[in-house]
């Protein structure tokens, strides 16, 4: 090793050692962007960790919502953001994994783009029927659906939502047509309105259950969830094939310091135990994850190997 290239290293470690000390600063505001609307399962849970790093580190953060594109948009800015560990987006197994196989001309690349800080939260999601439909679950809804092939439609504002439903299609034999929309808020309302037959969301549209608005169909993961019981899950009413849950997790913009990402990683870790983060994850339903960095690089590996396999076939 020259002597040239000796000092420079000496340098890296002197100011990772600095950057580890004096990072986050107080002075400064640490944004997350978050690639979904206002009022999102992730939102919600965005703004509930971004005060509990506030009230950890002292630091403001504020959230910063960037739909539309099916989540293109706020990656895209994530990415062009400065490596400097006061930009983060908190994304999702759409935006990190199912993008890019659903998505022609994709403007980031997950694994390049990105470092990966923390998994946050594994979830659910549930079909949803407008209160119009007579269909109280999934199986009475797909015998429909059968008799009437491009009759009924979904929305979708997200690669997983409508990944879902192409699953759905792809093993039980139907055929839906599709109506994109911008946000899952926009997309939700669509149901309410009966501009849609069907939906996919997360738990958080559970506050429309009460009232009638929307009816549950059915829940896509291997069981029932904890806020739901009552919805029961895909392979209990025929199709046991079906299983699918999502992810949230926190990523840097590529080339931001091991350091500060380390330091970030320990925030994110206590910010999963502050009781307004708990009561945000199970508001929607939400599950621990708790990986680090390396671990999320491999369940976003895996689960892309899943996915390359259920799109082999599926409508792009």
């Amino acid at each position: 090793m020259n002597l040239i290239r000796f000092v420079g290293l000496i340098l890296v470690v002197l100011c990772s050692s600095a950057w580890a000390q004096t990072y986050p600063d107080k002075s400064k505001v640490i944004k997350i962007i978050v690639p979904f609307g206002p009022g999102s399962g992730t939102d919600v849970f965005a703004r509930a960790v971004g005060n509990a790093l506030t009230a950890k580190s002292g630091v403001p953060v504020i959230v910063e919502n960037k739909p539309g594109a099916e989540g293109v948009i706020g990656m895209t800015a994530a990415k062009n953001a400065a490596p400097d560990g006061y930009t983060m987006v908190m994304g999702n197994i759409g935006t990190l994994v199912l993008n890019v196989h659903m998505l022609p001309h994709l403007a980031y690349d997950p694994v390049a783009d990105f470092v990966p800080v923390y998994g946050m939260a594994k979830f659910t999601n549930v079909l949803n029927a407008t209160a119009a439909l007579p269909y109280k679950g999934s199986r009475e809804f797909i015998e429909a659906a059968k008799k009437s092939p491009g009759k009924y439609k979904f929305g979708s504002a997200t690669t997983m939502t409508r990944l879902e439903v192409e699953l759905l299609q792809k093993l039980a034999g139907i055929e839906l047509q599709q109506i994109p929309y911008k946000s899952m808020a926009e997309a939700t309302t669509a149901l309410v309105r009966g501009e849609i037959d069907v939906l996919m969301n997360d738990a958080t549209a559970a506050s429309c259950y009460k009232d009638g608005r929307i009816r549950p169909l059915a829940a896509t993961g291997e069981q029932r969830m904890a806020r739901l019981p009552h919805v029961p899950a895909f392979r209990e009413q025929g199709l046991k094939d079906y299983e699918f849950t999502g992810w949230v997790a926190v990523y840097f913009p590529a080339k931001t310091p091991a350091p500060i990402v380390t330091a970030m990683q320990g925030l994110l870790r206590d910010a999963l135990k502050a009781p307004n983060v708990i009561e945000a994850m199970t508001l929607a339903s939400y599950e621990p994850l708790n990986l680090s960095g390396e671990q999320l690089a491999a369940l976003q590996r895996a689960d892309s190997d899943k996915v390359a396999k259920i799109v082999g076939s599926a409508p792009r």
